[in-house]
């Protein structure tokens, strides 16, 4: 995106919260006459706000300090200081990246320690079959997990079915999809399963960019 150069600076203290009054009322003004220097700093504030908003997020204990003991020592890094003090929401982008793959990677290392259900209604376990019914007849309400086992669906599920290193039973399987009201999806992989945490979180942050659009005094005067 192309901007004004002489405002760039000026637009990065004032995302920092160091701008003076003066410095305010001329960006502010600036901002009235250019519309590449308002949406880049449109921009900015969306990303500082993805970024805050995946504090629950926490890496594997140990993480930064194993990541800290492999980076090679050098002297030359004058270069790089350079370049991460002009682009700090790259940087910290970045970061979060690699701090929350690492999270749902060690998620995923539990989530094969034996079979578990979530969900709210009537289902039976069989942990030594490894395998979970809903009877017929009954209902369950809302969204059902099912972990590390094999779902024998006789009943409904009035919501969205995840199957995380798990399927259907084969019986079932034809039959089950028109038992369900909302999405079937299956995890079975690492992969897939840090894609399925991502998308879901990505989702999350979009709602909530969504609602602060829609809220008339979220924007700056």
């Amino acid at each position: 995106m192309k901007t004004c150069h002489s405002h760039d600076e000026l637009i990065h203290i004032y995302l920092d919260g160091d701008a003076t009054k003066e410095q305010k009322e001329e960006l502010y003004a600036h901002l009235q006459s250019c519309p590449s220097c308002r949406e880049h700093l449109q921009e900015l504030k969306k990303s500082i706000a993805f970024i805050q908003s995946s504090s629950h997020i926490e890496a594997p204990e140990g993480f930064t300090a194993g990541v800290m003991a492999k980076l090679p020592k050098t002297k030359k890094t004058a270069k790089w200081k350079l370049k991460a003090k002009r682009h700090p929401i790259l940087v910290a982008a970045a970061i979060f990246l690699i701090m929350m793959s690492a999270a749902f990677f060690s998620a995923w290392s539990h989530t094969t320690d034996g079979i578990a259900v979530s969900g709210n209604g009537p289902f039976v376990i069989d942990k030594e079959a490894g395998v979970v019914v809903v009877p017929e007849g009954e209902v369950i309400d809302g969204d059902l997990v099912v972990r590390n086992g094999t779902l024998v669906l006789e009943g409904e599920v009035r919501g969205n079915v995840l199957l995380i290193n798990s399927r259907f039973n084969k019986d079932t399987l034809y039959a089950s999809p028109n038992q369900v009201t909302g999405e079937i999806e299956e995890v079975d992989k690492a992969l897939s399963w840090a894609w399925y945490n991502m998308k879901e979180f990505f989702n999350e942050v979009v709602a909530v960019f969504d609602a602060g659009e829609d809220d008339p005094h979220s924007t700056d005067n």
